[in-house]
Protein backbone atom coordinates (compact mmCIF):
# COMPACT_ATOMS: atom_id res chain seq x y z
CA UNK A 1 0.00 0.00 0.00
CA UNK A 2 1.60 3.47 -0.84
CA UNK A 3 0.21 6.84 0.91
CA UNK A 4 -0.23 9.92 -0.93
CA UNK A 5 2.29 12.69 -0.33
CA UNK A 6 1.70 15.52 1.79
CA UNK A 7 1.77 18.42 -0.20
CA UNK A 8 1.78 21.20 2.94
CA UNK A 9 1.49 20.45 6.23
CA UNK A 10 0.05 22.12 9.06
CA UNK A 11 1.63 22.14 12.99
CA UNK A 12 -0.01 23.28 16.00
CA UNK A 13 1.68 23.57 19.20
CA UNK A 14 0.43 24.91 22.03
CA UNK A 15 1.80 25.40 25.52
CA UNK A 16 0.96 26.44 28.91
CA UNK A 17 2.34 26.85 32.39
CA UNK A 18 2.47 23.24 34.03
CA UNK A 19 1.14 23.92 37.91
CA UNK A 20 0.59 27.32 39.86
CA UNK A 21 1.56 26.18 43.44
CA UNK A 22 2.22 28.55 46.00
CA UNK A 23 4.45 28.53 49.31
CA UNK A 24 6.28 25.11 47.83
CA UNK A 25 5.73 22.49 45.31
CA UNK A 26 2.63 19.50 44.93
CA UNK A 27 4.75 17.48 46.73
CA UNK A 28 5.94 19.78 49.39
CA UNK A 29 3.35 21.98 50.91
CA UNK A 30 2.75 23.68 47.80
CA UNK A 31 -1.29 25.37 47.72
CA UNK A 32 -3.75 26.87 45.10
CA UNK A 33 -7.21 26.97 47.43
CA UNK A 34 -6.22 30.64 47.98
CA UNK A 35 -6.85 31.70 44.44
CA UNK A 36 -10.58 32.49 44.28
CA UNK A 37 -10.31 35.28 41.46
CA UNK A 38 -8.83 35.32 37.89
CA UNK A 39 -5.42 37.84 37.86
CA UNK A 40 -6.66 40.85 36.41
CA UNK A 41 -3.02 42.72 37.06
CA UNK A 42 -1.33 42.11 34.35
CA UNK A 43 1.99 43.40 35.73
CA UNK A 44 1.81 40.16 38.13
CA UNK A 45 2.30 37.96 35.09
CA UNK A 46 5.71 35.91 34.76
CA UNK A 47 7.77 36.69 31.97
CA UNK A 48 7.52 34.59 28.95
CA UNK A 49 9.14 31.28 28.84
CA UNK A 50 12.43 30.28 27.58
CA UNK A 51 11.22 27.43 25.68
CA UNK A 52 7.78 29.89 24.27
CA UNK A 53 10.64 32.00 23.08
CA UNK A 54 12.24 28.88 21.38
CA UNK A 55 9.18 27.38 19.86
CA UNK A 56 8.10 30.98 18.65
CA UNK A 57 11.71 31.23 16.55
CA UNK A 58 11.39 27.71 15.42
CA UNK A 59 7.40 28.36 13.90
CA UNK A 60 9.04 31.43 12.14
CA UNK A 61 11.77 29.46 10.83
CA UNK A 62 9.29 26.85 9.07
CA UNK A 63 7.87 29.44 6.84
CA UNK A 64 8.30 28.81 3.48
CA UNK A 65 6.39 27.96 0.32
CA UNK A 66 3.05 26.68 0.90
CA UNK A 67 3.97 25.33 4.63
CA UNK A 68 2.60 26.87 7.41
CA UNK A 69 3.41 26.43 11.05
CA UNK A 70 1.27 28.52 13.94
CA UNK A 71 2.03 28.48 17.57
CA UNK A 72 -1.25 29.10 19.53
CA UNK A 73 0.50 30.39 23.11
CA UNK A 74 -2.29 30.10 25.61
CA UNK A 75 0.14 30.53 28.38
CA UNK A 76 -0.95 33.88 29.37
CA UNK A 77 -4.60 32.66 29.08
CA UNK A 78 -3.86 30.07 31.43
CA UNK A 79 -2.16 32.02 33.89
CA UNK A 80 -4.69 34.58 34.46
CA UNK A 81 -6.84 32.27 35.65
CA UNK A 82 -4.82 31.01 38.72
CA UNK A 83 -7.94 30.03 40.13
CA UNK A 84 -9.24 27.50 38.16
CA UNK A 85 -7.50 24.54 39.77
CA UNK A 86 -9.22 21.77 41.93
CA UNK A 87 -6.62 22.49 44.92
CA UNK A 88 -7.93 20.78 47.52
CA UNK A 89 -11.67 20.78 46.80
CA UNK A 90 -10.80 17.29 44.77
CA UNK A 91 -13.36 14.01 44.12
CA UNK A 92 -14.83 12.75 46.86
CA UNK A 93 -12.85 10.52 49.36
CA UNK A 94 -9.40 12.52 48.98
CA UNK A 95 -8.12 12.54 52.28
CA UNK A 96 -7.73 15.91 53.54
CA UNK A 97 -3.69 15.74 53.76
CA UNK A 98 -3.62 14.94 49.96
CA UNK A 99 -1.45 17.02 48.03
CA UNK A 100 -3.37 20.22 46.52
CA UNK A 101 -4.39 19.79 42.49
CA UNK A 102 -2.98 22.57 41.21
CA UNK A 103 -1.81 21.31 37.82
CA UNK A 104 -4.89 20.14 36.49
CA UNK A 105 -8.09 22.81 35.67
CA UNK A 106 -11.64 22.45 36.78
CA UNK A 107 -14.04 21.56 33.86
CA UNK A 108 -15.79 23.26 32.40
CA UNK A 109 -13.12 26.41 32.32
CA UNK A 110 -9.43 26.90 31.33
CA UNK A 111 -9.25 23.84 28.80
CA UNK A 112 -12.92 24.20 27.22
CA UNK A 113 -11.54 27.93 26.39
CA UNK A 114 -8.00 26.22 24.87
CA UNK A 115 -10.11 24.50 22.39
CA UNK A 116 -12.41 26.76 21.28
CA UNK A 117 -9.18 29.38 20.88
CA UNK A 118 -8.13 26.24 18.27
CA UNK A 119 -11.04 25.52 16.90
CA UNK A 120 -12.38 28.93 15.71
CA UNK A 121 -8.68 29.19 14.65
CA UNK A 122 -9.17 26.04 12.22
CA UNK A 123 -12.43 27.24 11.01
CA UNK A 124 -11.26 30.57 10.07
CA UNK A 125 -8.47 29.13 8.07
CA UNK A 126 -10.98 26.84 6.30
CA UNK A 127 -8.58 23.74 8.08
CA UNK A 128 -10.08 20.54 6.18
CA UNK A 129 -12.80 21.85 4.44
CA UNK A 130 -13.05 20.73 0.76
CA UNK A 131 -12.55 23.97 -1.39
CA UNK A 132 -14.53 22.60 -4.04
CA UNK A 133 -18.22 23.33 -2.42
CA UNK A 134 -19.10 26.88 -2.27
CA UNK A 135 -18.84 29.16 0.69
CA UNK A 136 -22.50 29.55 2.63
CA UNK A 137 -23.54 32.90 3.10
Amino acid sequence: MQLGTIAAVELRAETKKVHQHRNGTWNDGGECDVETEPENDPTKLETEPYYNIFISGVVKQMQYGSRRAHFLNITYLSELRKDGHPSKYREPGTPPDAPQDCSHWCLPGVPDTWNELLYAQLLSEKFGINKKFPERG
